[in-house]
């Protein structure tokens, strides 16, 4: 017992919720971060770990890749545009306004992380806050 007192013992604080614009914020960023991956190299992927059981039972780690899809396009006049998407959905940047243009590609790893400054700031929370009100009425409807 003389090694319990040696240590200062509390009580367990109560956990407190996670606000949630800033757990929407860091969804956003975790996804902009891998477009900003797969801007700097086109053949990134995402490697996930799963259980898989096999036929006699037992459970082997196994490592997946899942593909990334690019949230930029060409114009069609030698540039490119960006959409960012939350879910599945694309956020509404300003009024009726869905994308950045970005000009050449070469600019486009800056106009990431311009955008990733901006979330960050929160300056896109009203419109992720909107989508989020979406997605969650679209599941509570199907329930």
């Amino acid at each position: 017992m003389s090694g319990l007192k040696a240590l200062s013992l509390i009580a367990a604080p109560i956990q407190v919720a996670r606000d949630p614009k800033l757990v929407r914020r860091e969804k956003l960023l975790a996804q902009l971060d891998q477009q900003l991956s797969l801007a700097r190299d086109e053949e990134f992927v995402v490697r996930t770990k799963r259980w898989i059981r096999q036929d006699d039972g037992s459970k082997v780690l196994t490592e997946r890749v899942k593909r990334v899809n690019r949230w930029w396009r060409d114009d069609g006049k030698g540039g490119c545009f960006m959409v960012l998407r939350y879910g599945n959905k694309l956020v509404e940047l300003a009024p009726g306004k869905t994308a950045v243009a970005v000009g050449s590609k070469d600019k486009l790893e800056s106009v990431i992380v311009t955008v990733m400054n901006a979330v960050r700031d929160g300056e896109l929370d009203g419109a992720i806050g909107i989508l989020q009100g979406r997605l969650g009425r679209k599941k509570s409807q199907a329930a």
